[in-house]
């Protein structure tokens, strides 16, 4: 064999060997890094719509009011987070001139999945529990058109604890800081059949 087609051969052979590790290379190295282990806190500002106020009696009422909580959470791998929120209601909902729906506080677990678009954008699903503690003032109970709110106590929601879930996108404005938006159910009560209906939208830090 000629001296030219031994040099080839050695060449071809040398590229053959460095493009599967070249390859298992890219692999091992994303360009996304994992956020596995990485814990976050975030402030969401919420606006809550309530939904089928009175729908137990052929009414579909509705209102919206305004909270404001703070969200704990872990990302346990490169798929799965866990999460605590808490928040305050900011102001009241009046969803007819007699009745006026707040809340004083809710708490709230989830579980969810994300998913990484980009590698500063992710999509991710959530749902949990939620506990959530308000109030509602009917006046003129007595009045006929107010039939309708008659399962609407001072506690209000009466359920103890409700099922949640939201879905939402995060974008990356600055290192480790991501504008977050979502929209889902905060709870439903068993009560009255009314539900209340959450889209947040504020910052998040990974540490």
């Amino acid at each position: 064999m000629s001296p030219q087609r031994l040099s080839l051969a050695a060449v071809s052979a040398v590229l053959l060997f460095n493009c599967p590790l070249s390859f298992a290379q890219q692999r091992e190295d994303p360009s996304e890094e994992s956020r596995a282990g990485l814990d976050y806190i975030g402030v969401l500002g919420t606006a809550l719509e309530y939904r089928k106020v009175g729908e137990a009696a052929d009414e579909d009422g509705e209102g919206w009011l305004s909270t404001g909580s703070i969200v704990l959470g872990s990302h346990i791998s490169d798929l799965f987070h866990v999460e605590l929120r808490a928040g305050t209601g900011l102001t009241d909902s009046e969803v007819t001139d007699d009745l006026t729906l707040e809340i004083d506080w809710f708490a709230s677990w989830y579980m969810g999945i994300h998913y990484g678009l980009t590698n500063f954008s992710n999509v991710y699903a959530q749902v949990g529990f939620s506990h959530v503690q308000g109030s509602a003032d009917l006046q003129n109970r007595d009045e006929p058109e107010n039939n309708a709110y008659d399962d609407f106590d001072e506690d209000f929601p009466g359920s103890s604890f409700a099922f949640s879930w939201l879905a939402g996108v995060d974008l990356e404005v600055m290192d480790s800081t991501y504008l977050v938006l979502e929209g889902g159910r905060l709870f439903e009560d068993t009560d009255t059949s009314a539900s209340g209906y959450q889209f947040n939208g504020g910052l998040r830090y990974e540490f």
